[in-house]
């Protein structure tokens, strides 16, 4: 089928784009959907990366700020966002932009901006929730919430990760154009393997657990570590992943033959590595509403390749394990009762979860994802 001509969507990050899943799922469906011309990313160049690249017809553009080496004080924080801004208005203007896409609440602003400028429409994804996140209080806040409450109303439609946000969103800003996209993967057929296993020297019998996704804090990361410093049973955990705590990781692997690091690795390979485990662990500590309320992609991706997982007391995941059987819940954050689920779970055979793993996996994959995402652009350009 031929692209419909003059259809183009403009997808923005604030990242450098390198492991960023998400958006590159979304803009890799609505370009193959054949019903935009053109599909673009605009994000942000950092050291050993490409400027542009051409990924399966989706065209990434990284630019390069002037103002990137100034500092990171408010006034060179606001020059860095104004020169983005034009860079991006300036590089887009000629493309007939229809629909715009962010991918962050901080890209509200240069957002409306655009769609006056570009007379486009615009969809707001939501990675989590953006007000209430980890990290984010006093007047970064009250910021935020003030700038999400009087932007909000100029958005087309909001894309959101699990249902409770979309609930949240909906009652907080009395809005019902809002859409809940999972963040799940591209099911593949991918085989249970040892590749893990062979890579780090663990032996077969050993029951390995994984912790995948960002390495930082309040994901759960120094409980994870405390529990398997000190397990005697024929367990390993293997953290693979990029972020803060990295270095932390690799102290605690250095001493101990139980805990085992594996740097970030391409988004296409991901669930290959996944697949050499026996156990998901996602132990996000609800410190704040946007934890309690995620979703991860790392519990689908587990689910994807037939692992049973752990999950902590966040109201979404652990709703999602009790109504779809596909492993352990805490009852609440601590490393005792992780290291309840740990013990519990390293005597049970995990293979015959297997089956509903994937089967729940199935349910939610991308491919049906797509299709809701597909809806909403649809929705948005009638």
């Amino acid at each position: 089928m031929e692209k419909e001509q003059g259809m183009n969507n403009l997808h923005i990050s604030l990242t450098e784009m390198r492991n960023e899943s998400r958006v590159l799922k979304q803009a890799s469906s609505i370009y193959n959907s054949s019903s935009f011309e053109s599909v673009f990313i605009s994000s942000l160049w950092g050291e050993g990366l490409e400027m542009s690249e051409n990924l399966n017809g989706v065209e990434l553009r990284r630019f390069d700020l002037k103002t990137r080496n100034y500092g990171n004080n408010l006034i060179i924080q606001i020059l860095k966002y104004l020169e983005f801004t034009y860079t991006v208005y300036r590089n887009y203007r000629k493309n007939n932009i229809d629909i715009i896409t962010i991918h962050a609440l901080a890209l509200l602003p240069l957002g409306c901006l655009l769609k006056v400028l570009y007379s486009s429409k615009l969809v707001y994804d939501a990675h989590e929730l953006e007000t209430e996140k980890n990290g984010l209080g006093g007047l970064r806040k009250k910021l935020a919430k003030w700038l999400e409450s009087i932007l909000i109303p100029f958005v087309d439609h909001t894309i959101v990760v699990s249902n409770s946000i979309a609930d949240w969103y909906k009652s907080r800003y009395s809005i019902e154009n809002v859409s809940v996209v999972f963040n799940s993967p591209i099911i593949k057929d991918i085989k249970k393997n040892n590749l893990l296993k062979s890579k780090l020297g663990i032996d077969s019998h050993i029951k390995l657990y994984i912790y995948q996704g960002v390495l930082s804090k309040g994901r759960g990361i120094d409980e994870i570590l405390d529990v398997f410093g000190k397990e005697t049973a024929d367990v390993a955990v293997a953290f693979m992943g990029y972020g803060m705590e990295s270095e932390k990781i690799k102290e605690a692997a250095s001493a101990s033959d139980k805990i085992f690091y594996v740097p970030a690795v391409a988004p296409a390979e991901v669930l290959s590595y996944t697949a050499s485990a026996d156990v998901g662990i996602s132990f996000i500590e609800p410190v704040c509403l946007s934890y309690d309320y995620c979703m991860p992609n790392k519990v689908f991706e587990y689910l994807a390749v037939g692992l049973p997982v752990i999950v902590s007391n966040g109201k979404e995941m652990s709703n999602f394990v009790e109504e779809h059987g596909v492993g352990w819940h805490a009852s609440n954050f601590s490393s005792d009762e992780l290291a309840k689920l740990v013990q519990h779970s390293c005597k049970q055979d995990t293979s015959i979860y297997e089956k509903r793993s994937k089967e729940i996996s199935e349910k939610y994959k991308w491919q049906h994802q797509e299709k809701l995402l597909l809806e909403v652009y649809k929705n948005v350009t009638e």
